[in-house]
């Protein structure tokens, strides 16, 4: 397996690497130019390696696809800049008033496409972090403004021991699931009360035994209550199981600083309806379906079969839908498909998305998502299946196991997948 780079940036990258990002992108803008006033855009202190540093005034960073970069800067923090970009090729330019730097900015950009955290219409708010007024100040200065959304996506791959830390994760998360499903057929099999925030403790305790961390505890929900995606149970505030409910398990965990594990499965107290065996069917389609465009996706980017038209995000997300739709259950799948995965659990790279955004940028090589198409019935039930796969050139490494069928509880045999 090939793997391009780690998904957290290291302070010490260079400008110089930045600009082999850009040299990479298709196509190719003349360069990217970084603007941040006191944290607006995060990703500006992420992709340049600034960690906490102190600046209270506004800069740009031009990363030119030729030639040396430039850094415009307030006067009064040149001797900051010159600490933080010390050793590094980079013509520092300072301005006092507002009129110098309308003057530098377009000295910088006439005429050139220009690359900055962007997006048309808001499509992807993940990148839309420069304000409409520094926008229009860019506009003015003679450049043309397209979305920096692929080269952030660059910061976001995993390493070979992002991956490695990753799957002890899912090999925790699978046994935590396990527990807690036992945990309820045993319950009702022996008619003693089941709670959700019971399964919850279970599942929370044992990943803490195995040294990792959740950031929220798992969501454990029995009937109408899985119908919510986000439902949360409490001590104060948990349903007991009853015959003929189903049961929602959505939990996720981490080496800290390394990528998340986040999956989802389900149960039946008893022998599942046909109604939901039949909505079950329809998610495992839809989640199935989407897995193997990936697949395909993944090896389009080796060059193993030509391109075809599913590269973006969006576009998986909706070949998933519309199976769904077919089933009549589209009204009630009221997610996107799925999410980037990373060091943060949604993370900052492309989603599986055609519903909640139009998510256009293009599934690379490094990058992992989930896929987890789900129907929620209200005041009856809910259904998702949720799996994880990262993207490699020429293949889609699926990362964890896939759930074929429900989990059938309380009966005299633990029905397992």
């Amino acid at each position: 397996m090939s793997f391009i780079s780690h998904s957290t940036v290291p302070a010490s990258t260079s400008l110089a690497q930045l600009q082999a990002h850009v040299v990479r992108q298709t196509p190719t803008p003349d360069g990217w130019l970084i603007y941040d006033f006191r944290g607006l855009n995060p990703h500006a202190a992420s992709v340049l390696g600034l960690g906490s540093s102190f600046l209270t005034r506004r800069y740009f960073v031009w990363i030119p696809s030729q030639g040396r970069p430039v850094l415009l800067h307030h006067r009064i923090e040149g001797g900051t800049w010159t600490k933080l970009l010390a050793g590094q090729e980079v013509d520092f330019r300072p301005y006092s008033a507002h009129s110098e730097l309308d003057e530098l900015l377009h000295n910088l950009v006439a005429g050139r496409t220009v690359a900055m955290e962007y997006s048309p219409q808001g499509a992807v708010p993940y990148v839309s972090r420069v304000d409409g007024g520094t926008l229009e100040r860019v506009r003015a200065a003679g450049a043309n403004v397209v979305s920096s959304a692929d080269l952030l996506q660059a910061f976001q791959v995993w390493s070979e021991d992002d991956l490695v830390a990753h799957l002890r994760a899912v090999d925790v998360l699978m046994t935590a699931k396990d527990r807690a499903f036992e945990y309820l057929h045993q319950a009702l099999k022996h008619g003693e009360p089941a709670t959700e925030y019971a399964a919850q403790q279970i599942i929370e305790d044992y990943i803490t035994e195995q040294g990792m961390v959740s950031g929220h505890p798992a969501n454990v929900s029995f009937g109408a209550n899985a119908a919510d995606p986000h439902y949360e149970p409490s001590a104060t505030d948990s349903a007991r199981l009853q015959p003929g409910q189903c049961v929602l398990i959505d939990l996720w965990a981490q080496e800290k600083g390394r990528p998340f594990a986040d999956v989802t499965w389900v149960g039946y107290a008893g022998e599942p309806s046909a109604e939901y065996m039949y909505a079950f069917e329809a998610v495992a389609k839809a989640r199935d379906t989407a897995l193997a465009l990936l697949q395909n996706t993944s090896a389009q980017i080796a060059g193993q079969i030509p391109p075809a038209e599913i590269t973006q995000g969006w576009q998986v997300d909706r070949a998933a839908r519309q199976i769904i739709d077919a089933a009549g259950l589209g009204e009630y799948f009221t997610h996107r498909l799925g999410h980037s995965l990373g060091v943060q659990i949604h993370g900052a790279a492309v989603n599986l998305d055609d519903l909640e955004t139009h998510d256009t940028r293009t599934l690379l090589p490094g990058l992992a998502v989930t896929i987890e198409p789900g129907v929620y019935v209200p005041g009856r039930y809910g259904i998702r299946s949720e799996i994880n796969v990262l993207l490699q050139r020429g293949e889609a490494i699926l990362t964890t196991p896939v759930q074929s069928k429900p989990f059938v509880l309380g009966g005299e045999a633990f029905g397992r997948d």
